[in-house]
């Protein structure tokens, strides 16, 4: 079974919340078919900006996925984490 799709919202910016595709599917323009769709509804609905966020640390190529479809970086976060041990 395999599982390819877009979740999207659309306020003042249209909004990716997720794109998933399956990992027998990936290499094959899925994704970017499944991004541009988007863009095209958003417009569609009068949008004139997309955004997502994505873990650039990921190692599916999401983020070259992303720049091939147009888009481009314009903020970066740093998320810290640190797991908390009963005692410790």
């Amino acid at each position: 079974m395999f599982c390819n799709t877009t979740l999207c919202s659309a306020g003042p910016v249209g909004w990716v919340n997720t794109l998933a595709v399956a990992r027998e599917w990936r290499g094959r323009g899925v994704g970017l078919a499944l991004l541009q769709h988007a863009f095209g509804e958003f417009a569609r609905r009068g949008l004139q900006r997309a955004s997502l966020s994505v873990d650039a640390q990921n190692l599916t190529g999401a983020t070259r996925l992303y720049q091939r479809a147009g888009m481009r970086k314009t903020r970066e976060y740093l998320l810290l984490k640190k797991v908390l041990r009963t005692g410790a």
